[in-house]
């Protein structure tokens, strides 16, 4: 009896529980009465009971206030960590934990988090309403101002550093809200999606398509959109490695939606190292490809620094490590390279003067540098043909050469000494020093083919054919030509250039044209086997430094001297040359209009005499100077024309006078007499007369 009373009063307390759970105002929580529980789904949507009166649940569960006395009849307690999987109140029901007001604990770690029944956007408008400022808890414009979150462009820009991106997807219903179609954004998806598509990040529903709002073709290497320049460019909210990180996490691994950097592809592209698992989030080791880790901007080191401080994971460590505490920078001994760079040369200001980098870039000095090994920092490509220098370096080189430069080249234009100006100094360099070098050829295959194509003839290259004939360089004030005919013969065997083909790549051998450089004037009369260019332009050829510079610098050659000894010289004035030995020493004709024919005018070069090499003194004087004054009427022309200019050169004269003279003197050399009739009364000339 006593036992069946017990059981009628536990049966009456909780009868009288549940009643109370039950009835009343109509807004008691839901109860089965038969089996006492609440609904199945009442773990999502009991807090919409608790808000309207959160002493209705003290009946049963207890304090909601103190732990100590939560719990209750039904042995649930609201300061529960977890219910099963479902993860509770640890810190009680009853408003936010401690420091709930920090970003890091409501926005990253609450509102931003994964829908559940403490955290997510969903979770945050229970109290603060479905648009978050319409709730019976406070407006989170309150805080936010603009948005339920920090104002646009919610890009980490903020002073608690908050960023969208690490919003789990699963707030994308929430961020419908506002944010449909593009809405309140200025970032609209390109296609909009078709109605009834669920709310996502990257769909098409929202701000974003499939790229995560980055434009058409930024997975593609090949597209002008490639994020490679981005992530290279300026540190700034808009680029650098910085500016990825905010999406692809602080090791580039991914976060979220964003993919890792060492995938392996993305979509139909091969990644970072060639479709296989990438360890770096850039291109592979050696990283000085077409891809090149030099025009990466220095404002990344920071970022550099990640992988690299002290020379990690690179082959090539800071020659002396920088003090503790130095900020990462890219020649500062902090990462791989010192204050110098490879090939070594300075990085500041003491480096632009072209005796310095312009006669490395020549390799003038012939220490290992030259234009290619300037392409993999200043160029793009790094590598390979047709090579543009206008990759920025630091404040002073913010166009790369081409500050300084004409754009497109990296030397001076014209480039001959004396002509043209660079910065409004007159050039100093000119390309034929390249011929000075002891490996010339290897030099202009490898530098001049760069642009000027593999023969530089201007195919397949950007720059123009070094070989223009007789048009003149497209460049304003400038009235020269390149080589109107050969640059230089290119060897079949080896693949280099033979750039020691003489004076008729510009020239003509003879010059035979009527402008300059291959001007005729009168080196056609002057063109003998003996007689070279250096013979009047002695010590101005190729690759000299009076070669040109804008001036036909006449220069006689020593060979050339006359008997009496007075130096070869030629008068700019006149025209004239004197004291040459092959002109008797007299003067010269002048050299643009003079002429000498050289059947009639022997007299212009020889005189009678011993004053000079070429003077003409043998026999009885009479027979030069009273018999006749006619140097044809006893010597045959055709004759002397087989060694009269054999070799100028000599003192000596070729052959001997008397193989020239006329046959029908009828000389005989045993006797040295002539035997023929003169004109004068028929008189007979006898061999009594010797010569």
């Amino acid at each position: 009896m006593k036992s069946t009373i017990i059981r009628f009063l536990a049966v009456f307390c909780v009868g009288l529980a549940l009643w109370g759970c039950s009835s009343g105002s109509g807004d008691a929580p839901a109860i089965d009465p038969t089996t006492g529980r609440h609904p199945a789904n009442w773990i999502e949507t009991h807090w919409v009971e608790f808000r309207k009166d959160r002493d209705q649940c003290v009946s049963c569960h207890g304090s909601y206030l103190d732990a100590a006395q939560s719990g209750g009849i039904s042995g649930v307690s609201c300061f529960s960590p977890n219910r099963g999987a479902q993860v509770c109140h640890a810190t009680g029901p009853a408003g936010h934990p401690a420091g709930w007001g920090a970003a890091d604990q409501h926005g990253r770690s609450g509102a931003m988090a994964a829908p559940a029944v403490a955290a997510g956007f969903a979770y945050c408008s229970r109290c603060h309403g479905a648009l978050f400022d319409n709730g019976p808890a406070r407006s989170c414009f309150a805080c936010h101002t603009n948005a339920p979150h920090p104002d646009a462009p919610w890009h980490g820009t903020t002073a608690s550093g908050t960023n969208h991106i690490f919003v789990d997807q699963g707030n994308a219903p929430e961020c419908a809200k506002c944010h449909a179609n593009g809405a309140n954004s200025t970032l609209q998806p390109t296609t909009p999606a078709p109605a009834g598509t669920p709310a996502g990040c990257f769909n098409n529903t929202l701000c974003h398509g499939a790229e995560a709002g980055h434009p058409t073709g930024w997975s593609d290497p090949n597209s002008a959109n490639f994020h490679g320049p981005r992530a290279k460019a300026t540190d700034s909210p808009s680029g650098g490695f910085s500016y990825c990180r905010r999406c692809h996490g602080a090791t580039y691994q991914g976060v979220g939606a964003a993919v890792s950097c060492f995938s392996a592809t993305v979509g139909a592209f091969s990644c970072h190292n060639g479709g296989a698992p990438a360890v770096t989030p850039h291109s592979p080791a050696p990283w000085r490809a077409a891809r090149t880790h030099t025009n990466t901007d220095t404002t990344n080191a920071a970022s550099c620094a990640a992988c690299h401080a002290n020379g990690a994971n690179s082959t090539r460590q800071p020659t002396t490590p920088a003090p503790a505490g130095t900020a990462a920078g890219c020649f500062n001994n902090t990462l791989c390279h010192g204050s110098d760079v490879q090939p070594p040369h300075p990085v500041a200001g003491a480096y632009l003067p072209s005796a310095q980098h312009g006669a490395d870039a020549i390799n003038k000095n012939n220490n290992g540098t030259g234009l290619n090994t300037c392409q993999p920092c200043h160029a793009t490509p790094a590598s390979g043909a047709n090579p543009r220098f206008n990759v920025p370096r630091g404040a002073t080189l913010t166009a790369g050469c081409e500050t300084c430069h004409t754009a497109r080249t990296a030397h001076p234009t014209p480039w001959l000494i004396g002509r043209g100006t660079t910065q409004g100094v007159t050039n100093q360099l000119r390309h034929s020093t390249l011929a000075t070098l002891a490996t010339a050829g290897t030099a202009v295959t490898n530098y001049c083919t760069l642009c000027h194509g593999a023969n530089l003839d201007g195919a397949g290259g950007v720059a123009p054919s070094c070989v223009s004939g007789s048009s003149r360089l497209n460049i304003a004030g400038v009235n020269a030509v390149c080589h109107f005919n050969a640059v230089a013969v290119k060897d079949v065997g080896t693949g280099l250039f033979n750039i020691q083909t003489g004076c008729v790549s510009c020239h003509g051998n003879p010059p035979v044209g009527s402008a300059f450089p291959n001007r005729d004037l009168q080196h056609t009369e002057h063109l003998f086997p003996n007689v070279t260019c250096g013979s009047c332009h002695s010590g101005a050829g190729y690759a000299t430094v009076l070669h040109g510079n804008g001036t036909a610098n006449v220069v006689l050659s020593a060979t050339f001297q006359d008997k009496d000894g007075g130096a070869p010289a030629y008068n700019a004035g006149t025209g004239t040359c004197s004291n040459v030995s092959c002109h008797g020493g007299q003067t010269s004709p002048p050299w643009p209009s003079g002429q000498i024919n050289v059947s009639t005018d022997c007299a212009s070069c020889h005189a009678y005499g011993t004053t000079q090499f070429n003077s003409f003194s043998s026999g009885d004087k009479r027979h030069h100077t009273e018999i006749t004054l006619v140097c044809s009427e006893c010597h045959d022309t055709a004759k002397l024309a087989t060694t009269h200019f054999t070799n100028l050169q000599t003192s000596a004269m070729e052959g001997p006078a008397s193989s020239t003279l006329l046959d029908s003197l009828n000389y005989d050399p045993a006797t040295r007499s002539c035997l023929f009739t003169c004109h004068i009364g028929n008189e007979s000339h006898t061999r009594s007369m010797t010569w």
